[in-house]
């Protein structure tokens, strides 16, 4: 569990902080729509088709490091790597949900995540990359209305 909290939480907000001192705004915009999506698609994936080694008798309460940790800041430099430096949109959709896949592989082949009901590796990538297409629309809308 130790593991869990330092890797989805600590870590990602050692970034998170720097990302929060030097564009509060940004942050306080991106964050939340990253938490939403982390919780909307970890609750529905814990409850049915995958859980974590070290888990709860309420399967997502393993996920809450993540949900406020990992997930939001990659989800955040997803939106500045579009907003700030430009990156093409699909390259950074590909880029990053390739990056978050590589990371959950790792964590399950060392026994960390414990795949159930048919979920494989492939269906981790489509959930990523609807996840960051889900950010991708809120940041479109962010632009349309001119809060970006």
């Amino acid at each position: 569990m130790i593991n869990q909290l330092v890797v989805g939480f600590v870590i990602p907000w050692i970034v998170g902080l720097y990302l929060c001192y030097k564009k509060p705004k940004f942050m306080l915009i991106v964050i939340p729509i990253g938490i939403s999506i982390a919780f909307l698609i970890n609750d529905w994936g814990f409850n049915y088709f995958w859980k974590l080694k070290h888990s709860y008798t309420n399967l997502s309460l393993a996920s809450v490091p993540f949900n406020l940790g990992l997930f939001p800041i990659l989800g955040s430099l997803f939106i500045s790597s579009i907003h700030f430096t430009k990156l093409n949109v699909y390259l950074s959709l590909v880029l990053f949900t390739i990056f978050t896949t590589l990371i959950e592989f790792w964590a399950f082949k060392a026994g960390e995540i414990i795949y159930r009901n048919g979920w494989n590796i492939g269906f981790t990538a489509i959930s990523y990359f609807v996840g960051y297409l889900i950010a991708f629309v809120y940041y479109k809308l962010l632009r349309k209305y001119k809060i970006f």
